[in-house]
């Protein structure tokens, strides 16, 4: 009896020595994050955005499909190399690790890193209201309050997300940005005031952005796989 309960315990503790994970990861454009990938194995990068486009830094030891919102990278050999995600909005920066990994990436759940920093008052030139709602249907709700130029072609919109969802959202899961023509505005920078919106209540946020033209534009809200937006108008600049 007991050599049976040593030799499943031994066949559990050798299953889980190899087997992938499952895991979230932050990203920005001040990192290059580690993907670890396994020979015989693909791996699914999981994005909130359409990825457009992939760069490989060495094409020919790595399969890549896109599926969706998924890449999937396959390793053809043990090599370490670069791969660039362009998606609709973001640039994505990873490293490929390919080789005989114990603990490798079945999945890996892309987020945008935005961050949190304390809500400061700015100096104005000039501060209109700006009373716009962007509604999920997970009952994560954005409210934006005003603009203000803070110094020449330099401004801030504020607002509010509110969670009336029945758990618990973390920031890391949402996104804002601005587009115009379907392209996203250079030089954003977005901040909140918490890293998570408790079920019934909400928390302030903050985009910082320029404009070199005062001509409108749309506010996107991102939520997991949700999507929503609304029009800025020039007469809010």
């Amino acid at each position: 009896m007991k050599l049976f309960i040593f030799l499943v315990c031994s066949s559990f503790i050798s299953v889980s020595a190899f087997a992938g994970k499952i895991r979230t990861i932050e990203v920005s454009s001040k990192r290059m994050e580690p993907i670890y990938l396994k020979l015989g194995q693909s791996t699914v990068l999981r994005f909130r955005e359409t990825p457009k486009k992939v760069v490989v830094g060495n094409q020919n030891y790595f399969n890549v499909e896109f599926i969706g919102n998924d890449i999937t990278v396959q390793p053809q050999g043990a090599v370490k190399t670069n791969l660039f995600v362009y998606g609709e909005f973001h640039t994505f920066g990873f490293i490929l690790n390919a080789g005989s990994y114990s603990q490798y990436d079945d999945l890996v759940n892309v987020r945008w890193k935005s961050p949190r920093l304390r809500l400061t008052k700015e100096r104005k030139l000039s501060q209109k209201n700006v009373r716009k709602k962007i509604s999920l249907k997970s009952k994560i709700i954005c409210e934006t309050k005003s603009i203000t130029e803070i110094k020449p072609s330099v401004y801030v919109l504020d607002f509010k997300i509110i969670n009336q969802g029945k758990k618990e959202v973390k920031i890391k899961d949402i996104d804002l940005f601005f587009t115009r023509s379907k392209v996203k505005l250079p030089n954003q920078r977005l901040i909140f005031s918490s890293d998570k919106v408790e079920k019934g209540l909400g928390i302030e946020g903050r985009i910082f952005f320029k404009l070199v033209k005062k001509e409108g534009f749309s506010l996107h809200l991102l939520n997991s796989s949700e999507s929503q937006k609304t029009i800025i108008s020039r007469h809010f600049l």
